[in-house]
């Protein structure tokens, strides 16, 4: 039952996290961004190795679910063919959401912080705790 209510929690609290992603930077507009946003705890792990982050994506509004998840999916394959393959790995492909979860180090943080066409920002991935 732990695992279920964990595994719940985490679910959960993805779902919110999303949310507030979407809503809360241009990447639901489409609208490119001069400087990607990297959360400071990112910049303080990768320092002392690899990390765990999520990368938001910028893709814009398109006519249907179809069409979106096409944007999507060309967004992440151009983030991944523009890092450094030993630097960075994928942990997983979101379909539907506009974000990759991936492994890196510093190499590939300063990469994905060049791609200010395709990149909104980089946010540490934490663990969620059940409450």
């Amino acid at each position: 039952m732990h695992a279920l209510a964990f595994s719940t929690a985490r679910a959960w609290a993805l779902a919110i996290f999303l949310a507030e992603i979407v809503s809360g930077t241009p990447l639901a507009a489409g609208a490119p961004q001069s400087d990607v946003l990297v959360d400071p705890e990112v910049r303080a792990q990768v320092s002392m190795g690899r990390t765990r982050v999520f990368v938001m994506l910028q893709v814009p509004e398109t006519g249907g679910q179809s069409q979106r998840i096409a944007a999507i999916g060309r967004a992440q394959e151009s983030v991944l063919a523009r890092l450094p393959q030993s630097h960075a790995s994928v942990v997983r492909r979101y379909a539907s959401v506009p974000m990759l979860a991936l492994e890196i180090d510093a190499a590939a943080l300063q990469a994905l912080e060049a791609m200010t066409d395709v990149v909104a920002g980089v946010k540490l991935d934490r663990p969620v705790r059940p409450q």
